[in-house]
C-alpha cells in the first residue's frame, strides 16, 4: 500500500493506492483541484472518501469526481452538507476554541461547495476492498455528526478532523457535539494502530506505553487538551 500526502494549504488530502488503483481521502479547496488531478495522473481512483462535509475537505468533490471518473462517499449524517448546501454551526469550549469556532462558522457560511449527490454512503465497518484498499470506514462523530475516518489493515488510521496535529496532537478544536467528539478521541486512543494521519497537521507515529501495553496519549478533558 502506498500513501501519499497531498498538502493543500492548511489541509491534507491523502492518496492511497495499490497496483495503480486506489482512493482519495478528502479533496481540499478549489485552489488545489488541479494539483490533486496531477497527483492522481497514474492512479485509477475508484472512490473519494469524504471524512466530513466542511468546505476545506469536500469543495473539490464534484470536480474531482468528474475529472477522475470515480464515486464520492460521505456519511449519511453529512450528506445534506454536500448535496443540499446545508450549513451547520460548530461550537467550542474555552476562549481559544470559541474563537476558532467563530472563525470556522464564518467560513462555513460564506464558502461555497458545488453540490454533488454521493454515490456511496459511508458506514461504520464498511470494507474498502471493492475500491482496491484493504481497510474500512470508522465512525468518528463529533466534529460533525457524520465525521468518519479510514483504518487500514496495515495499521494506519486517517482521522479527518476528529483530531488535528497543528501545534500538538489534540482533540477537535471545534465540534457540533462535544460529547461525541470526546468519545471519538477515546475511540482513536483505544485503537491498536501504528500511525495517525490528520486532516490538518503532520502524521504521527503511535508510541506505546510499555506499562499499559497501549499508546501513552493522555485522555482529553476538552477540545484543546494535549495528547
Amino acid at each position: 500500500m502506498q500513501i501519499r500526502t497531498i498538502t493543500c494549504g492548511q489541509s491534507n488530502v491523502y492518496l492511497l493506492y495499490h497496483d495503480n488503483t486506489g482512493i482519495l481521502i478528502d479533496t481540499g479547496t478549489d485552489k488545489y483541484k488541479e494539483k490533486i488531478v496531477e497527483c492522481c495522473r497514474y492512479v485509477k481512483i475508484r472512490l473519494i472518501v469524504l471524512t466530513h462535509g466542511h468546505f476545506d475537505h469536500c469543495q473539490n468533490a464534484a470536480y474531482l469526481a468528474r475529472q477522475l471518473n470515480c464515486f464520492v462517499g460521505i456519511a449519511k449524517e453529512d450528506e445534506a452538507l454536500l448535496a443540499n448546501h446545508q450549513k451547520r454551526k460548530v461550537f467550542g469550549k474555552g476562549l481559544w476554541s470559541r474563537f476558532y469556532a467563530w472563525v470556522s462558522n464564518c467560513s462555513i457560511r460564506t464558502r461555497k461547495i458545488e453540490a454533488v449527490t454521493p454515490d456511496v454512503i459511508l458506514e461504520e465497518g464498511m470494507s474498502l476492498e471493492a475500491y482496491g484498499i484493504d481497510g474500512e470506514i470508522v465512525r468518528l462523530a463529533g466534529h460533525t455528526e457524520g465525521s468518519v475516518g479510514v483504518r487500514l489493515a496495515s495499521g494506519e488510521l486517517f482521522v479527518g478532523d476528529a483530531m488535528q496535529n497543528i501545534l500538538f496532537p489534540a482533540a477537535a478544536w471545534c465540534y457540533e457535539d462535544e460529547a461525541q467528539a470526546m468519545n471519538s478521541v477515546k475511540k482513536i486512543r483505544d485503537m491498536d494502530v501504528a500511525k495517525l494521519f490528520f486532516g490538518h497537521g503532520k502524521s504521527m507515529e503511535r508510541k506505546r506505553d510499555k506499562r499499559k501495553g497501549m499508546n501513552g496519549m493522555m485522555n482529553g478533558g476538552n477540545s484543546c487538551t494535549k495528547f
